[in-house]
């Protein structure tokens, strides 16, 4: 039996676990697969499984409830309170964990732990002594910016670096060297299965196509609002088409009687990504991972004082402030874009990181 625990907070993990579901499923048909995770992550991983994960025996379980940021117009609050309320998170998650596994038989040919940034269910394979994998690109973390209260996280990072210390392997969908139990294998995305031709006609692209999506939750509503202003002020002077996935009522009336198609929260987002022309987003790992496997520009802005978003988008050279300078920023990339005709496809599924990573965790569970 594998058990695999996905963290639920955003839906970085869970699509990159489809994609690495995906790659397992076409090369084996003998594996018990019991995923945990919540939220929009657990109607995700559920709408993929009916469909996609025909060669494994598939039970995804809702029992997570992660604590949700205080995000005010873009800016991450109350870091110090998030942090409690993840810890009393993580000790509920263990014994969520513990429960699970007690009402399982372990006795079966695979027993082992698959975690996605889930370090509850680390912990607990440590003291069962039940092999354990995960699944990160985070091997420390640095929310808090006070130097009285960053004790606490320091604390708090020593642990995770012995649980992930404490694991038979550590997979980084990154590109680096591997070192001891650490694995980088690149980029981890969902499969595209359709020509991008084919895509843009069965979603109606007619025009230069801006996506403008924001994950399941509704810390991006501040880049919704703003980035919907000035892209309909920029139809005047381009020929565009916006293509909104929010799946929130914006209570915003002044775009009542504008053309925007708003797909709401949709499982293949990815293909959706594929076949635009251009993508805004926060700075989300798995949104930023596919444009850039797909080869689909996109304009990154994180949400403030978000650590992991912050330094993904400066490294990409954007920053919260650049939500003031988008209708510059806007401009420039649409006027820059490539037609659809020539655009070249960057979608290398070849290059993909879900099949190394497929790869090593069924050389774990073969041992």
């Amino acid at each position: 039996m594998v058990f695999f625990f996905t963290s639920p907070i955003g839906l970085g993990h869970i699509t990159r676990d489809i994609a690495i579901l995906e790659k397992m499923g076409n090369t084996s048909k003998d594996i018990d697969i019991k995923m945990v995770t919540g939220l929009k992550a657990f109607e995700l991983v559920s709408a993929h499984s009916k469909r996609h994960f025909n060669g494994i025996n598939f039970e995804p379980l809702n029992l997570y409830r992660s604590p949700d940021f205080s995000i005010t117009d873009g800016v991450l609050k109350y870091n110090f309170l998030w942090l409690l309320r993840y810890m009393s998170y993580y000790n509920k998650s263990k014994t969520i964990v513990r429960k699970l596994l007690s009402s399982c038989n372990l006795n079966g040919k695979y027993n082992i732990i698959l975690s996605d940034e889930d370090f509850a269910s680390i912990s607990v394979a440590r003291d069962v002594g039940l092999k354990s994998l995960i699944i990160t690109d985070i091997l420390n973390t640095n929310f808090i910016r006070s130097n009285l209260l960053s004790k606490l996280e320091k604390f708090f990072n020593k642990s995770m670096c012995k649980l992930l210390s404490s694991c038979d392997c550590v997979i980084v969908p990154e590109y680096g060297n591997n070192k001891d139990n650490i694995f980088y294998v690149g980029p981890i995305v969902r499969e595209v299965l359709f020509d991008r031709n084919e895509l843009r006609h069965r979603f109606s692209f007619n025009k230069t196509t801006i996506l403008l999506t924001t994950g399941g939750t509704t810390a991006g509503s501040y880049l919704v609002k703003s980035a919907l202003k000035v892209i309909l002020a920029l139809r005047n002077r381009f020929d565009i088409e916006l293509v909104l996935s929010y799946p929130y009522d914006l209570h915003m009336s002044d775009f009542e009687n504008n053309r925007i198609k708003n797909i709401g929260f949709v499982p293949n987002i990815h293909e959706y990504i594929y076949a635009a022309d251009l993508v805004i987003s926060l700075a989300g790992k798995s949104t930023i991972d596919e444009c850039s496997v797909y080869g689909t520009p996109g304009i990154f802005i994180p949400i403030k004082n978000h650590f992991e978003q912050e330094e993904r988008a400066k490294n990409l050279g954007f920053s919260y402030e650049d939500i003031y300078r988008l209708p510059e920023i806007l401009e420039e990339y649409l006027s820059s874009i490539i037609s659809r005709n020539n655009r070249q496809s960057n979608n290398n599924n070849t290059n993909n990181g879900a099949t190394k990573a497929a790869k090593i965790i069924f050389e774990y569970l073969n041992e």
